[in-house]
């Protein structure tokens, strides 16, 4: 069995391609006609849920079809999926992280290799097995410490370069230097079970060495009983986490953390970082002055043992994936599904709703329009150099919510880091029992 999954290799190609101003418009279908035609997309990017809502109001009225786009306020999408499947009514477009489709593809999936924006960098970004595709590769997004670079500068009151900052002992003499020079709490940090294990933690596997296999022999270890804490790349990334701990807004309660506050923060310059990804400038958007200047950077670490790359990568891939479904679907549905997704990669109008409405990175080689935000520049720049860590998929669907559940009673200071390392591999080892 042959899978292909996102690599930095694959980005550059992409990015490359795709640095001139302007959109394409390649191998476009004219819309079909889904008259009286109802379907559902679940929407697991609960931030760019209004501009969802409106694409699919602009495409029924092209197609005749009813699209209603619904997001889970709470729990994992691998919870959402198995409840939908368990209830006979599962949605005609499904949308969920990588590991969501790869467990259930073979047998519920529609193969969309036929589709004219598989041949633009759907099978390339999209999950397959012996050239069946069964994703739509939905956007590229990457995640480091996002920094305010005109706070960072107003405080010092001299410029200041991001790439000065190797490693993490130049973080901390930096947060030293913005704490001595009034900003109080330089940081701030997300409490929620995705952003902490499913974004932050599982930089543990794919820094490993910097490749998919090496993540996938590091997971085998952890089933095999591996001692986490004997693991250079952990104890690293956790170092720079409790330094970031240290300095979080939020130090005094972490788990009180709000999001949107967390947005507002970075955003107006009350913190300098945020451990977050290319995706919160739907939030940022709605606080930041124009001409404040944002960008992401990796999560610098002291020990590069293993992966003399760690301090200049950020963690990157096609992150979600839409899937559609063929046992609660007909073939109408079905049709009416794939009609949406080729709207999306090959119209002006399904272009404009990825990148000036959701202001995403998408995966197809036709669409070339440059990022319209800081972030999602940063995040197109380290895919043009080649500087994107591969996500990982061989972890299970509900990773984020367990090991989230584990990593929020260490930021909430309720384990120690061997307490939560040995949680963490005791999750690993009943997978392998």
């Amino acid at each position: 069995m042959q899978k292909k999954v996102v690599s930095a290799v694959l980005a550059t190609t992409m990015i490359m391609g795709g640095m001139m101003a302007g959109t394409v418009s390649v191998g476009a279908a004219e819309r079909g006609d889904f008259e009286g035609v109802s379907i559902e997309m679940l929407n697991t990017k609960s931030e760019i849920q209004p501009q969802l809502e409106a694409a699919a109001e602009q495409w029924g009225e092209l197609t005749g079809a009813t699209l209603e786009v619904y997001t889970i306020g709470s729990g994992s999408p691998s919870q959402e999926i198995s409840a939908r499947y368990a209830a006979n009514n599962a949605p005609a477009l499904i949308m969920g992280d990588i590991q969501d489709v790869v467990s259930i593809c073979e047998e519920k999936g529609v193969d969309l290799a036929d589709q004219a924006w598989a041949a633009n960098g759907g099978m390339d970004y999209g999950y397959t097995i012996d050239g069946k595709l069964y994703s739509f590769p939905f956007c590229i997004e990457g995640r480091g410490l996002i920094y305010n670079k005109t706070a960072i500068e107003d405080i010092l009151g001299e410029e200041w370069d991001p790439s000065s900052v190797t490693n993490m002992d130049d973080l901390k003499a930096l947060l030293d230097k913005l704490v001595e020079n009034g900003m109080e709490s330089p940081v701030t940090l997300n409490q929620e079970d995705w952003s902490l294990a499913g974004h932050y933690f599982t930089l543990v596997y794919e820094e490993q060495d910097g490749t998919l296999e090496g993540a996938e022999a590091f997971i085998n270890d952890l089933k095999g009983g591996a001692d986490l804490m004997e693991n250079a790349r952990f104890n690293s990334l956790m170092d720079t986490f409790e330094l970031l701990m240290e300095y979080n807004i939020n130090k005094d309660d972490p788990m009180a953390a709000d999001y949107d506050e967390n947005a507002a923060n970075l955003a107006e310059g009350e913190v300098a970082f945020w451990f977050n990804g290319n995706w919160a400038w739907a939030e940022i958007s709605d606080y930041i002055e124009e001409g404040t200047e944002l960008g992401i950077m990796p999560v610098v670490q002291n020990d590069t043992t293993g992966n003399e790359n760690v301090n200049n990568y950020v963690g990157g891939s096609a992150s979600k994936h839409i899937m559609i479904d063929k046992e609660c679907n007909d073939e109408k549905q079905q049709e009416a599904a794939k009609d949406f997704l080729d709207w999306l990669a090959n119209t002006e109008e399904g272009n404009a709703v990825l990148i000036d409405e959701c202001s995403l990175v998408p995966p197809f080689t036709n669409i070339t329009a440059e990022a319209t935000n800081d972030l999602g520049k940063s995040i197109q720049n380290y895919a043009k150099n080649g500087q994107l860590f591969p996500g990982v998929t061989d972890y299970p669907g509900d990773h984020w919510a367990e090991v989230g559940a584990l990593m929020q009673k260490y930021f909430a200071g309720q384990t120690d880091r061997a307490g939560f390392a040995a949680d963490v591999s005791a999750y690993w080892t009943a997978l392998a029992e």
